[in-house]
């Protein structure tokens, strides 16, 4: 149940986030502070489908467990790129608590996979 929800939170905010980082004004200029503005396109769209792939996997286990794991090496990513600039420990809260979300996602999808 837990990991339902943890899931569904994961999975609906990742597809929001990937969409409104294509057209709203303040991911446009958070996307050129990060030094990712050439790429905000790919970034959004892969992204939400990402979180699109999380969703549907309540019903294929296996897409649960890619799209879980393309969500953590992203957020991986988004860990990174907030300590290369210099963000505060606050400010890369979110992306690490998304990396942990998808990791427990990713790791419990695959042991209850056996």
């Amino acid at each position: 149940m837990f990991q339902r929800a943890l899931v569904f939170f994961s999975g609906f905010s990742h597809f929001f986030y990937g969409v409104i980082a294509l057209c709203h004004p303040h991911f446009v200029a958070e996307f050129a502070r990060y030094g990712f503005d050439d790429y905000r396109g790919l970034i959004g769209v892969t992204q939400s489908l990402l979180g699109l792939g999380l969703l549907m996997g309540f019903y294929n286990k296996n897409l649960k467990i890619y799209a879980a794991l393309g969500l953590a090496i992203m957020m991986a990513g988004a860990v990174g790129t907030r300590i290369h600039i210099g963000d505060t420990f606050i400010q890369s809260t979110p992306a690490i608590i998304y990396l942990i979300i998808n990791l427990f996602i990713f790791s419990t999808s695959i042991m209850s996979k056996k």
